[in-house]
């Protein structure tokens, strides 16, 4: 009898390690990493081409940076543009982007992103999106190509997430990609994962690999090495964005570029969210000083625009002036979180926020002279937006430097295969969105929706050839 108990508990237990190892040790034939913009995109379109396809998020939840964005996707020749009579060609999308890039960008890829941009817009449709009948200026082109979706970033990503569940992609959330398993040959023939305890190893052979994990702003040590204009600035991109996929590729021999560009923002503080009220005062016009008391800026510039004259300024914190006019009411909540400031005379608060009082002074003079005139001087805003300062009590709102984003990564080509030192595909492995966008761009992001228009489109052709890999 005893014999019999042993030898049951002997096949229990080998029984119990083959589930274990059975759970642990998958394969399929597409591997996805990272569920943002690029990463449902590979995963819908290499399901859609008969792949079998498990799609790994380290959150709790799929979507990303462009879950959090405002849900713009940049486009030309798109159904809705054509409805609208709006005239445009890929070509000049192509040279707007290369323009912003000052030429330091790639015209090949830069084109094929263009091209299939208004396509990439009509499959969101087709998916479930839904968006706004006004397309808007974006940047600092006067075209009209932004298209908003409905409930901004969640209105792409959550049918977007329904599409990928339907076509049978396997969602894995909180299972972090950490490492890319190569065979002899240097091909990349799967990837290793954890699950959110971090004390469960996952291996899943796969013929292709999709890398699609964002950008690395979350990272400082990352931002040392890439894009130290960035250093110890706020991130309002998604907190996952530790740069992984950058360091996989990196791992396997992937030649990386990188231009120390970011997509440049500016925030009150990192707990403070710019779509709160409070956080939401960083787009108003009013006047913008520096540390020395000093305007730097046309205040109604673009936001990267904004962002790269506050790095080259060199102050580690700005200031937007208000008076009692302008937004009292939420101010008073900015002076309870101790990022706002109010005195009942321009001394005082130039003394509140430890600027020179003459220099601060003698700006807001010139400032409120030309709201008077009708006409800015120095940086030639636009006269309707000219708001004089002189209504006492006055207010200080503090405002820093902040990243939505990053450019920089692997090199891919046309079918975004990642590509080594040598310009030669890493068999088996490709990257899409922001992981992989140093070719895309170069110091100042050109104009919002851009990157999810990259990352969709680069995606869709991402998981299309994946796809072609596995067959």
């Amino acid at each position: 009898m005893k014999k019999l108990i042993v030898l049951l508990l002997a096949l229990t237990l080998i029984f119990f390690s083959y589930s274990v190892l059975a759970a642990n040790h998958q394969t399929t034939d597409v591997v996805v990493i990272g569920s943002g913009a690029a990463g449902l995109a590979a995963s819908i379109e290499a399901a859609e081409a008969g792949a079998e396809v498990i799609l790994l998020e380290k959150m709790p939840f799929e979507g990303g940076s462009t879950r959090l964005s405002g849900g713009i996707v940049y486009a030309t020749n798109s159904p809705l543009q054509k409805e609208q009579g709006i005239d445009d060609t890929p070509e000049s999308l192509t040279d707007y982007w290369l323009e912003r890039a000052e030429g330091n960008a790639e015209r090949e890829l830069l084109n094929l992103v263009a091209e299939q941009s208004g396509q990439t817009i009509s499959w969101l449709m087709d998916n479930g999106v839904e968006f706004n009948s006004e397309i808007t200026a974006q940047g600092t082109s006067p075209v009209a190509r932004g298209h908003t979706a409905k409930n901004g970033g969640y209105g792409l990503i959550e049918p977007l997430k329904n599409t990928a569940v339907e076509k049978g992609v396997n969602i894995m959330f909180e299972t972090s990609a950490y490492e890319l398993i190569t065979n002899n040959e240097g091909r990349v023939t799967g990837v290793k994962a954890q699950d959110k305890n971090q004390d469960t190893e996952i291996e899943i052979k796969a013929e292709a690999v999709v890398l699609a994990t964002g950008g690395f702003d979350r990272s400082e040590e990352m931002k040392e090495k890439y894009a130290p204009i960035a250093e110890d600035q706020i991130s309002y991109s998604n907190k996952g964005n530790v740069g992984d996929g950058l360091k996989m590729a990196e791992e396997v021999g992937a030649q990386i570029i990188a231009k120390n560009g970011v997509i440049g923002f500016r925030g009150v503080a990192q707990d403070i969210p710019y779509t709160s009220a409070l956080g939401g005062l960083i787009f108003s016009p009013t006047l913008y000083v520096d540390q020395n008391g000093n305007r730097f800026c046309n205040e109604a510039s673009d936001y990267p625009i904004i962002y790269d004259q506050m790095t080259e300024n060199g102050s580690d914190l700005f200031y937007l002036i208000f008076d009692k006019d302008n937004y009292s009411e939420t101010l008073e909540k900015g002076l309870e979180k101790d990022v706002a400031y109010k005195a009942s005379s321009l001394d005082a608060l130039a003394e509140k926020i430890n600027i020179e009082k003459s220099a601060f002074t003698k700006t807001v003079e010139n400032y409120n002279s030309f709201a008077e005139n009708g006409k800015d001087e120095d940086f030639n805003k636009p006269a309707q937006l000219l708001n004089k300062i002189d209504n006492p009590n006055y207010y200080a709102l503090q405002v820093k430097p902040a990243t939505l984003g990053t450019f920089g990564g692997p090199k891919i080509n046309l079918k975004t295969q990642v590509l080594n030192e040598n310009d030669n595909p890493i068999s088996g492995l490709y990257a899409a969105g922001e992981v992989a966008n140093g070719q895309l761009f170069n110091k100042v992001y050109p104009a919002s929706g851009s990157s999810i228009q990259m990352s969709f489109t680069l995606g869709r052709i991402a998981g299309e050839n994946a796809a072609a890999a596995a067959e």
